[in-house]
């Protein structure tokens, strides 16, 4: 596999690390309508930079946090 491939995708068991969840909490997620995955035959491929911005979007974070943290 080459570098490039390992930077832009993640495993389930990276998802899994990521998020501190079971690793069968994180295929449950890929059969989810808004969860960023890639498949190839059996394989289960998450691309790493949506995922992350499902993570973001998925992260309630208050307005006035929000202010707090874009005048830093």
């Amino acid at each position: 596999m080459s570098k490039v491939n390992e930077q832009t995708y993640l495993t389930v068991r990276e998802v899994s690390d990521y998020l501190g969840v079971s690793q069968t909490a994180v295929y449950e997620l890929t059969h989810s309508q808004d969860f960023p995955v890639f498949r190839i035959g059996s394989r289960v491929r998450i691309p790493k930079e949506a995922f992350l911005a499902w993570v973001d979007m998925k992260t309630h974070i208050s307005p006035n946090l929000r202010s707090y943290m874009a005048s830093m």
